[in-house]
């Protein structure tokens, strides 16, 4: 009778504890998909230009961004977004995966141009063509991936943001989460800094399991963990004094604040920041 009761028993145990790891998962699933609903860039292809192999979609333009993509091809491409007397290029990698491009000027006219290589550094025009944005909010251009600031929801740190902010409901409390997992576990990588090369983009999920990288590294991942977070956080960079120098814009309580981890990390006193662009 007592062994088939301890039968019954674990038994009992175990479904119980499958239960449990069947709502835990069902959670964490839910939680990445709400990530992703919200957060993420989707081509709904409501509104398509498309010419030959290259499709831009604008349909989200007033959620701050547009998408393209051009079957794969061996010769490099560029796209140019200008709205006023502002301009911003940017290296299209045409591997045949949509491509996030931010529309961070502001409102108005953007003009749109993609180009592809010619010979050498000649390039041919492919679009040419011009949108009116009307932005959501002036914010939401800061709330999505771009090349810049590069995640998806199966990042880890995407999941890195959604446990450090488990919990969590205000704002402040979230930044002040993240904030602290940064200056207590990234360190600024001087080798890389003496070797990076020109056109070099973040991969925040190796700055996060190295645990370290330069300032650009650092300021990529606090921006997508926040922007996890549906925190607006802009990656600026410019000059820290006299310094090339990458740091973060975070939106809270209806007004930018600047965070820059890597001089805080580093002790550094800088005395003025110069603004060169911002994503």
């Amino acid at each position: 009778m007592n062994l088939i009761n301890a039968a019954s028993l674990g038994r009992q145990r175990q479904r119980a504890l499958l239960l449990a790891l069947m709502m835990l998962f069902a959670f964490l699933l839910s939680t990445l998909n709400a990530v992703a609903a919200f957060l993420l860039p989707i081509p709904s292809g409501e509104a398509l230009f498309v010419e030959g192999d290259l499709l831009i979609d604008t349909s989200n333009a007033n959620r701050g961004y547009i998408m393209a993509r051009h079957l794969p091809n061996d010769k490099p491409m560029k796209v140019r977004l200008s709205c006023g007397k502002a301009s911003l290029s940017y290296d299209f990698l045409a591997d045949g995966e949509y491509e996030v491009f931010p529309l961070q000027l502001g409102n108005g006219n953007y003009k749109v141009e993609v180009f592809q290589q010619a010979s050498g550094r000649k390039y041919k025009p492919l679009a040419d063509f011009t949108i009116e944005v009307q932005l959501d909010d002036e914010t939401v251009p800061f709330t999505v991936p771009n090349q810049y600031v590069d995640y998806n929801a199966d990042s880890d740190a995407v999941i890195k943001s959604i446990e450090l902010c488990h919990g969590l409901e205000n704002d402040w409390d979230k930044y002040e989460a993240i904030y602290r997992y940064m200056a207590t576990h990234m360190i600024y990588d001087f080798d890389k800094a003496r070797k990076v090369s020109t056109g070099y983009l973040p991969v925040v999920d190796n700055v996060l399991y190295e645990q370290k990288g330069i300032c650009f590294d650092l300021a990529a991942l606090m921006a997508a963990m926040l922007r996890t977070q549906g925190i607006p956080t802009q990656l600026v960079i410019g000059y820290a004094d006299q310094i090339y120098h990458a740091w973060n814009l975070v939106y809270l309580d209806g007004q930018w604040y600047r965070c820059d981890i890597t001089s805080d990390i580093m002790c550094m006193n800088i005395g003025r920041y110069t603004t060169e662009r911002y994503y």
